[in-house]
Formats: C-alpha cells, structure tokens, sequence
C-alpha cells in the first residue's frame, strides 16, 4: 500500500457552528476529495501532515463532524502539523 503526504487543504462553506470542514486535499500536484481519500483509506491506503518545524509526521484519520464526512490529524500538540495548519489548495 502507499502512503501519501497531504499538502494543502479545500475548506467548504462555514457550518451554523462556525467552522469549516475540509472537503478535499492536495497530494503534491494532485487534487482530490475526501470522499476520494477515504476510499483510499479502505483500500489500506495511509495519509500523514508534517510538521514543518520538528519534521515529525502525523497520521490523518476519517472524521465526522457535524453530519459530514471529513479529515483530522491526530492530536500531537504540535500546531503546524494540523490539517487546519495547512495552506489553501491553489
């Protein structure tokens, strides 16, 4: 299986509780949906953030939030690892 490390993130519309929720991330030039990543992940697939100031990786898991489907890194109290951390998909 391989394993991928994601980049940049597409964030949707603001939800009624005031966050956003990532609907899509960046594979290095590649652009794909969640939805895209979780049937990767059950294919065995696995996908990690790096944190850019310890170069320490981080799984990112499946998450619901709100009704939707979407990405989370593991809790690790590194900022800058987070999913949310990440730049914005161009």
């Amino acid at each position: 299986m391989s394993e991928y490390l994601i980049t940049c993130v597409r964030k949707g519309a603001p939800t009624g509780a005031g966050h956003r929720h990532i609907i899509g991330v960046g594979i290095g030039a590649q652009r794909v949906t969640v939805q895209d990543v979780y049937l990767l992940m059950d294919a065995g697939h696995k996908f990690r953030t790096v944190s850019p100031t310890t170069g320490l990786e981080v799984p990112v898991a499946k998450y619901r939030c709100c009704g939707i489907d979407t990405l989370r890194s593991y809790a690790d109290k590194r900022w800058d690892d987070n999913l949310d951390a990440l730049p914005p998909c161009p």
